[in-house]
């Protein structure tokens, strides 16, 4: 026998039991090392890899344990859409606007301040957080007044709280933008203001 032809036996022996154990069928050890013993030459390096393959199918039937099955699919996930844009609730101005929940309603608070003789208040919408705000609603509060009740859904917001002095000049005002219902607990944003 010429000295290739029992490692090319060899090989052919060794990869049909590594076809037989990926394909989860069973392996008779002893049968697989007459197979090699019997094709001749050096058959130690081929045991020894047989040892390897028989080791892969004992850890594998571990793992798998009698009578398992494979593995079940994953139910297909929902495609989700691109995260919708937020913006924070952001206040500016030069007075202090508190909120509360009273009742279910969204509550705009403030210390009443003895110059402002009427506030003017105006609450505008918009569509979306890329829309433009439009005017909803405007209104006058007495100078006393220190709160204003909103409603408020998942459409932005927009409040301008504007204290005016017996004069008619501005004496405090507030911005408040981006309010929705679902928002309202989150911390505001304070932007600088001019006046």
């Amino acid at each position: 026998m010429e000295a290739g032809v029992p490692l090319d036996e060899h090989r052919k022996i060794i990869d049909e039991a590594r076809q037989r154990v990926a394909s989860g069928g069973d392996l008779d050890r002893a049968a697989f090392e007459a197979r090699i013993r019997s094709a001749g030459g050096d058959t130690e390096p081929a045991l020894a890899q047989l040892a390897r393959v028989v080791s892969v199918a004992r850890a594998r039937a571990l793992v798998q344990g009698p009578g398992a099955r494979e593995p079940e699919a994953l139910p297909p996930q929902p495609l989700r859409g691109p995260v919708g844009l937020r913006t924070k609730p952001t206040i500016t101005g030069n007075m202090d606007v508190g909120r509360n929940r009273r009742d279910g309603a969204f509550v705009l608070t403030w210390t009443s301040d003895p110059k402002v003789a009427a506030w003017d208040v105006r609450i505008s919408e918009r569509p979306n957080v890329r829309g433009d705000y439009a005017v909803r609603e405007e209104r006058s509060l007495p100078g006393t007044a220190t709160s204003l009740e909103l409603e408020l859904s998942d459409r932005p917001v927009r409040v301008h709280l504007l204290g005016r002095g017996r004069d008619g000049r501005l004496v405090r005002r507030a911005v408040i933008s981006a309010l929705t219902d679902g928002g309202w607990a989150e911390r505001w944003q304070r932007r600088a203001s001019a006046s």
